[in-house]
């Protein structure tokens, strides 16, 4: 799977969508995103590949500058 920038934004849009949708996919997500990943939408992410997944509250907002 190549994610450029337009399709990691759509993934990701898929990601948020399904968290708030589904609570226990949203806490796996968080738990163990590859596995939540790979379950839910069968895609395979490199070994190499870390994601870390947080989530904002009323206090705390999260920027991410991606790789250039």
């Amino acid at each position: 799977m190549i994610l450029n920038n337009t399709n990691r934004r759509r993934f990701e849009e898929l990601l948020i969508t399904k968290a708030f949708q589904d609570t226990s996919f949203k806490r796996e997500l968080i738990e163990n995103p590859k596995m939540a990943i790979a379950q839910s939408f069968g895609v395979q992410l490199p070994v190499d590949i870390e994601i870390r997944v947080l989530q904002e509250d009323e206090k705390v907002v999260y920027v991410v500058l991606p790789y250039a």
